[in-house]
């Protein structure tokens, strides 16, 4: 198992591309090549490196994420020789919080042979390498699936292999053990999971793991602050000699709509959401597949023919849409038992109420400022960027913390998203906890300097002055 470690602008996609080609020029058997990602911006990276190497994909070549290849290559096509149960769909709903109901919709969805997105890796896990109740049976239909993909799989590479979690770690375990060459590159710092798999392999490996410690993304002000973030091994250097720009405005000091909205940023984000910075845009897309899924479940338990589900889906849910800010819940349930020539148990009522109040909620939260998620900006780049400071994010920037966790990460990811200008915007919350001056001495510490903001003359960055 080849097992590389690199951090922010380190181009790993790029790196990762180049391994694979040159492995794709070795392969004359005609075995499969996977490439496996986590991101779907991840993997149209990685074809469109080797479309420009090739001119097209080679069919010996699979680039997809890892939920794809797992439902693809293990799953969908083994599953049911072990465990009877043939799963033939994914569902992407969200579920809910509470423990019982969550195993009662996964059971739900099983019952329908589907299986839910957060269970993809651990059903692989039991496919391929082992299950609690195994018994003899299992264990020898296992070992021939093993020697079946062995026959046609000749290599699987992963990018970004700090998002793996323990199941998936045991499933690449197990095909590395079988003679599948096995490749992972990833980034510990930025496992914004907190799962630690990836860097208890690389701790497992210890010299065999390989560190690219160059950042080409960074200017060196950039890539000196995150360092400190970051243990010894793995700190970076920069590329580029140049410095950029590293520094803050209190929110308290400026207007932050116009801040955000008159400035040429290419990434402004938040660690998480609040009732003046919104990141519902996400939220919604949640929301709206949850009551998809609910309506889709009841249109099949109607009258509705099966050559109609997907328009009657259609008509009803943009009907819905256009209600829902206007009707409460039993005037939709009416709209829906009418339009079905159907009655909703008390159960599809209690099912469609969860997603209703979620798009209710963010629509009624429209009215603060639209930016972006640290998770959502996690492989992204950009000259000018715009960082909100929250008190999550601060305890760790002003050393009051100092241990890894999942929230270092994530400051860790906020800091090395800049090609050029990095501004902190300092929340109302973080002034009110440390103060302005004791805020203002510690900013300083780090070599990040004050903006100042003139409104006069269209809020342009110059010199260290936001104008």
């Amino acid at each position: 198992m080849k097992i590389v470690v690199a951090g922010a602008g380190a181009g790993k996609t790029t790196s990762m591309a180049k391994v694979v080609m040159d492995r794709l020029k070795e392969v004359v058997d005609g075995k499969m090549i996977y490439v496996v990602t986590y991101t779907n911006a991840a993997r149209d990276r990685i074809r469109d490196l080797i479309n420009k190497e090739y001119g097209s994909i080679p069919k010996n070549l699979h680039v997809e994420t890892s939920h794809a290849f797992l439902l693809r290559e293990v799953i969908f096509p083994f599953h049911h020789l072990v465990f009877v149960k043939h799963f033939k769909r994914v569902s992407h709903i969200s579920l809910p919080d509470n423990p019982m109901y969550r195993a009662k919709k996964i059971r739900e969805l099983e019952n329908r042979n589907i299986i839910h997105v957060e269970k993809v890796t651990e059903i692989a896990k039991w496919v391929l390498s082992r299950k609690s109740n195994d018994n003899k049976l299992v264990r020898e239909r296992r070992v021939k699936i093993l020697s079946i993909i062995s026959r046609y799989l000749d290599s699987v590479y992963v990018d970004e292999a700090q998002d793996m979690d323990d199941h998936f770690v045991d499933v690449i375990n197990s095909l590395n053990n079988q003679g599948i060459i096995t490749h992972l590159i990833g980034d510990p710092k930025q496992d914004l999971r907190g799962r630690n798999s990836f860097r208890q392999l690389v701790h497992a490996h210890g010299k065999d793991v390989e560190f690219l410690q160059m950042n080409y993304r960074c200017p060196t002000s950039h890539v000196t602050l995150s360092n400190i973030f970051v243990p010894k091994l793995e700190e970076q250097k920069p590329h580029r000699n140049a410095n950029g720009e590293l520094g803050y405005l209190f929110e308290s000091d400026i207007t932050p709509s116009e801040l955000i909205n008159k400035n040429d940023w290419n990434l402004v984000y938040i660690l998480k959401k609040n009732e003046r910075y919104l990141t519902h845009s996400e939220d919604r897309f949640i929301s709206d597949r949850n009551l998809l899924y609910e309506l889709e479940q009841i249109i099949g338990n109607s009258k509705v023919t099966d050559d109609m589900a997907d328009r009657v889906l259609y008509v009803l849910t943009k009907k819905i849409f256009s209600f829902v800010s206007t009707k409460n819940n039993f005037e939709i349930f009416d709209i829906i038992e009418n339009d079905l020539n159907f009655t909703l148990s008390r159960q599809d009522k209690g099912k469609l109420r969860g997603p209703l109040e979620e798009i209710r909620n963010s629509s009624a939260r429209a009215d603060g400022i639209i930016v972006r998620s640290i998770d959502s900006v996690k492989g992204l780049e950009g000259s000018k960027c715009l960082l909100i400071l929250t008190t999550d994010l601060a305890a760790y920037l002003f050393g009051e913390k100092t241990e890894y966790t999942k929230t270092m990460n994530y400051l860790y990811v906020a800091l090395t998203r800049a090609q050029q200008i990095l501004v902190f915007l300092i929340t109302k919350e973080v002034e009110n906890k440390y103060t302005k001056s004791k805020t203002e001495r510690m900013l300083e510490n780090l070599l990040i300097s004050k903006f100042t903001v003139n409104y006069k003359e269209g809020m342009e960055l110059k010199r260290g002055l936001l104008c």
